[in-house]
């Protein structure tokens, strides 16, 4: 085997390793309200929070919720 077909295979067992990595990551926020906890998991989530009302944001999802009168 010569040094350059060695190299190929690191870089390849690199690149592997990292798209698993990044697969396995991508897309999970945690986000805390008070003591509980809700847990999303989709590619490019955004979660938007005001003294209003929560928006969540992900492809083909568009979620407003108010916030209660209480502050629930």
């Amino acid at each position: 085997m010569t040094r350059g077909t060695l190299l190929v295979i690191i870089a390849a067992f690199v690149l592997v390793g990292g798209a698993v990595l990044l697969a396995q990551n991508a897309g999970t926020k945690t986000y805390g309200i008070a003591d509980d906890e809700t847990r999303i998991e989709a590619p490019g989530t955004r979660i938007e929070s005001d003294n209003d009302k929560t928006r969540i944001q992900a492809p083909g999802v568009d979620i407003t919720v108010p916030r209660g009168k209480d502050g629930d």
